[in-house]
């Protein structure tokens, strides 16, 4: 049975993630970034104490092999009333945190209640609050204010934590018995690189004997990375692994001139990675766009700065499914 571990957060684990449990005769394992302190999430963060679930939450849903209504009733919002804006599966994995006295113990308990296939563990138990230290001396503190922050001007010296947050003793292990390891795709600064910047992490990175596998996004993200290519994802993200990935998957497949001109109203220019990588074996194209028309609920606080071109879940699991062939 080959072991599958996957590194990021948010809506980029969600997708890949729903796909891959469809694959058989796999172990998989969402390694899930803590930084997240926005919208629900951070208002849990800050009258509770707990915690971020959000992410968490996402991975639960995606690996859950329960009724479409239970997997609905995790990602519900709250529409009115004092729990405006806030989704029932974070609200319930705080509980399970205060119940069980523990955000680990709490997730593995829900894994329980949902049917889950495979295992969603915090990159770390640390309370983790991201920082960036732009080029000019500017810090940048919560992963909700980079989120919002135009740092391409600046230009990003540093990505570190407040304090120091140690990789999850859990996670270093999945890493270190990983067949393949998913880097993303998502949010670049607040997903994917909050996971590598974890004391601990690139060290582990290193040292695996996994095939790294890193899906590049389909599009940039206005102020952080507009205007970047494919080639320039590679670099980037090499540059902090301190190391060569082995596989880089690459979407063939262009959005719809209505997706694109929607997104752009949005993000504007330069918001489509463009590919120029070379033709080697270690750049696997194939089409990975999909072609359904993403909705949020109205409740949803952060909708709007939430991507609607995304991977299509089931054709990144084939890709993933041919890589282990």
């Amino acid at each position: 049975m080959k072991k599958i571990v996957t590194i990021g957060g948010g809506t980029g684990s969600f997708t890949i993630l729903s796909g891959l449990k469809t694959i058989p005769d796999v172990q998989i394992t969402a390694i899930v970034s803590m930084a997240d302190d926005g919208g629900s999430t951070g208002v849990l963060r800050d009258e509770l104490g707990v915690l971020p679930p959000g992410d968490v939450r996402q991975c639960l849903i995606a690996l859950s092999e329960h009724s479409d209504t239970v997997r609905k009733l995790m990602g519900y919002r709250f529409e009115e009333g004092g729990l405006s804006g806030h989704s029932f599966g974070n609200i319930f994995l705080a509980a399970l945190e205060k119940v069980t006295g523990s955000f680990v113990k709490g997730i593995e308990v829900a894994s329980d209640i949902l049917k889950v296939r495979g295992a969603v563990i915090p990159v770390t138990d640390d309370e983790a609050n991201l920082c960036i230290t732009l080029e000019d001396g500017t810090l940048l503190r919560g992963e909700d204010a980079i989120n919002h922050t135009d740092m391409q001007a600046g230009g990003v010296a540093k990505i570190h934590y407040q304090s120091n947050v140690v990789l999850n003793t859990r996670a270093l292990e999945a890493i270190e018995g990983a067949d393949v390891i998913i880097l993303g795709p998502g949010n670049y600064y607040c997903s994917v690189l909050p996971n590598i910047a974890v004391s601990g992490m690139v060290e582990a990175l290193q040292k695996t004997k996994a095939k790294i596998i890193f899906p590049i996004n389909l599009t940039n993200k206005k102020g952080h990375t507009l205007y970047w290519t494919a080639k320039g994802y590679v670099e980037d993200v090499e540059s902090y692994l301190k190391r060569s990935l082995d596989i880089v998957l690459v979407n063939s497949f262009p959005p719809s001139k209505e997706q694109l001109e929607k997104y752009e109203l949005q993000e504007g220019d330069g918001v489509l990675v463009i590919d120029d990588l070379p033709t080697n074996k270690k750049i696997v194209r194939l089409p990975l766009l999909s072609q359904t028309t993403v909705s949020f609920q109205k409740a949803d606080a952060i909708a709007e700065s939430r991507s609607f071109i995304r991977h299509d879940s089931m054709l990144l699991a084939q890709a993933i499914q041919n890589l282990l062939k």
